[in-house]
């Protein structure tokens, strides 16, 4: 599995590695650092039909707030892996 990060729009693109198929249904778990210290829950889901998944976006602010992300990626077939990334630009 290979999680490629697009931190200008907040998403992740996965893919099977042999092969650079997209992988859909992977499950993503994202935490967010917040500028004051805490560490929160983000969001969670799945990739869609094209094997992404948009970490940032959410209905609330949180966003403005958010300085770095931690996202979990996994998969029961492939494994998992882990990301940190920003929040894309404003």
């Amino acid at each position: 599995m290979t999680v490629q990060t697009i931190e200008t729009y907040g998403q992740l693109k996965v893919t099977h590695a042999p092969t650079q198929r997209p992988l859909s249904t992977v499950y993503c778990k994202v935490y967010a650092k917040l500028r004051d210290g805490r560490t929160v829950f983000y969001k969670d889901g799945y990739t869609d039909l094209r094997g992404r998944f948009d970490y940032a976006s959410l209905s609330t602010n949180t966003l403005d707030s958010a300085e770095r992300f931690a996202v979990l990626v996994m998969s029961e077939e492939f494994g998992a892996s882990v990301r940190e990334v920003a929040p894309p630009k404003q």
